[in-house]
């Protein structure tokens, strides 16, 4: 112990003190270079250490052998150096001790010198190459940086192309898919027009199959009716009053559709139809003319010796009026049909003599007045005139027959008579016939080649339009007039319904004045045709349901044939 503190002495210095002295030296500890070498070239802690000995350009086994050097001795020597020493004197023990101290002084000097120099130099170097690779490191870091700049922008111009394509790829793969699905959907359309037009052509095929049969049918039909003597039927359908579109919106709407010349239904709801089949259906925009043309060539067997009745039914205000007479600017059949007769007449003048009588009257309250000579009685009432039986059939006594010899004489009287109507007003109808007016025209005939006389009569039969008393608001007379008029039209439906019955074995004419007098018209012997007028619309449905129903029985009745009223079979 005493030896070792004795050449720690003679050292000068602990070893300790000197790795410390040559830590400072270096300027660096190990660990510090180690981690700024791992800093700069970024690599991994095992590549540090051997960096870190690459630039100390020594090894630890060296640097171990320099500290030894350091020291100047081994410790064989030392011991060798103490023995020496204790041996001699103590002045020489002085001596050796100042002599080996300063030897070993300048020895360390000398070696720390040296060791100074290698440091600086290893220092220097590492300084070169710290700063070479700084260089090298900042230069690959620019270049770096610009390839990454350059690849990021390669990478944006990328991107967006990439974008650019996949849209318009997506366009037109969107594009695509919209004209598949177009192509597709006018395909389906096409052939589903295709099916519709087949199915078009095929309905039009069978419907024009249909009307031709239908027409067949119809004409076999009304050959049979003809010859069977049936009361012909003509519907005739008017336009919307003002007193219907004041019912409200649901109150005008039509309910009546004529679906062909023969047929009509009425719609009484979303799904309950009513369908009537009669001779001849004249919708809402049909012409005076269309409707005459219809009865025309009754009013030619006139003047060839047959009977003729042509009468107008339905509600009031449905247009019977309109029909039978129209307004002076638009005649209706009663004048068209006189006009006819002098034509043919006309036609007829080498051959035939004819002359004309005309009445005209009305039953007013169940009672017949004459309105070509309204006469009064001696408590200045109208005369009421009485209808009896006779050779010639029913006929009204004291009738005014005013003999006429063209139609201008003919319209005068009609007119006359027409001003001596009853009429009246009422919320239906303003101008409210209140009476059935019967125009006859009686034709006598003699062939001037054989002397053959014959004889025709026609009746035109305005009645007056059945009535609610809901909907006309009738007081007093007018009431009174309602109730005569409901009585002899419903006494008209019971004639109609026994005619159409093959068990009743009367027939109650002479329940009404109306039907007394139109017995030789229903009862047989006399060609028939029928105007059933209608409203179109749901206000006034149920009249039209009735008048339609009604017309149906009148339609059904077989009156058995006419016959011709002439003198041939006599001669």
């Amino acid at each position: 112990e005493e030896r070792a503190k004795a050449l720690a002495e003679l050292t000068g210095v602990k070893d300790e003190e000197r790795a410390k002295a040559l830590a400072e030296l270096t300027g660096v500890q190990d660990e510090e270079r180690a981690k700024a070498l791992a800093e700069l070239t970024g690599v991994k802690d095992e590549e540090r250490a051997k960096a870190l000995a690459e630039l100390t350009g020594v090894k630890d086994d060296e640097k171990a052998k320099a500290i030894t050097e350091l020291t100047s001795t081994k410790e064989d020597e030392k011991a060798k150096a103490l023995a020496e020493l204790t041996s001699a004197k103590d002045d020489e023990k002085a001596k050796a001790l100042t002599e080996l101290t300063s030897t070993k002084d300048a020895e360390l000097q000398e070696a720390v010198k040296q060791e100074q120099e290698i440091l600086a130099k290893m220092k220097s170097d590492f300084e070169k190459k710290l700063n070479w690779f700084q260089e090298k490191t900042t230069e690959l870091i620019a270049k770096n940086k610009e390839e990454v700049e350059k690849l990021n922008e390669q990478l944006t111009t990328i991107e967006a192309t990439c974008a650019e394509k996949h849209k318009v790829a997506m366009e037109e793969a969107a594009a695509m898919a919209l004209k598949e699905k177009e192509d597709a959907v006018e395909a389906m359309r096409q052939s589903q027009l295709d099916q519709i037009a087949s199915a078009n052509s095929e309905r039009d095929e069978c419907k024009e199959l249909y009307m031709k049969e239908a027409a067949r049918r119809k004409a076999v039909h009304n050959k049979l009716i003809e010859l069977q003597g049936n009361i012909r039927v003509i519907a005739r359908v008017r336009p919307i009053v003002e007193a219907e579109k004041a019912s409200g919106t649901e109150g005008n709407k039509e309910v009546v559709e004529c679906t062909t010349n023969e047929d009509l239904v009425v719609h009484r709801d979303i799904t309950t139809r009513t369908r009537f089949e009669f001779d001849r259906v004249c919708d809402q925009g049909s012409s005076q003319d269309e409707a005459y043309e219809l009865v025309s060539p009754l009013v030619t067997s006139v003047l060839d010796g047959y009977n003729v009745c042509i009468f107008a039914y339905g509600q009031t205000g449905s247009g019977k009026t309109y029909t039978m007479e129209g307004p002076p600017d638009n005649r209706g059949v009663n004048y068209k049909a006189i006009a006819e007769m002098f034509k043919v007449e006309k036609e007829r003048e080498e051959d035939v003599e004819y002359s004309f009588r005309v009445s005209m009257l009305e039953i007013y309250n169940n009672t017949v007045r004459d309105l070509l000579n309204p006469s009064v009685d001696e408590f200045k009432q109208p005369k009421v005139l009485e209808i009896r039986t006779t050779n010639e059939g029913n006929v009204v006594q004291g009738l005014t027959e005013v003999i006429v010899n063209d139609e201008s004489e003919v319209f005068e009287a009609m007119e006359k008579g027409t001003a001596n109507r009853a009429v009246g007003s009422h919320s239906m109808n303003l101008h409210s016939s209140r009476s059935h007016l019967i125009v006859t025209v009686k034709v006598k005939g003699v062939d001037k080649h054989n002397g053959v006389k014959s004889t025709g009569k026609l009746h035109l039969i305005d009645l007056a339009g059945s009535e609610r008393i809901s909907k006309t608001d009738a007081t007093g007379d007018r009431l009174k007039e309602a109730q005569a008029i409901n009585n002899s039209l419903s006494a008209l439906g019971n004639v109609i319904n026994a005619l159409g019955s093959k068990k009743a074995a009367h027939i109650p004419y002479r329940n009404s004045k109306l039907t007394f007098l139109l017995a030789d018209s229903l009862g047989g012997n006399s060609k028939v045709m029928m105007f059933v007028n209608l409203s179109p619309v749901m206000y006034n449905m149920g009249e039209s349901l009735c008048s339609l129903t009604f017309a149906s029985r009148c339609r059904a009745v077989n009156l058995g044939n006419s016959k011709k009223n002439d003198d041939s079979e006599k001669r």
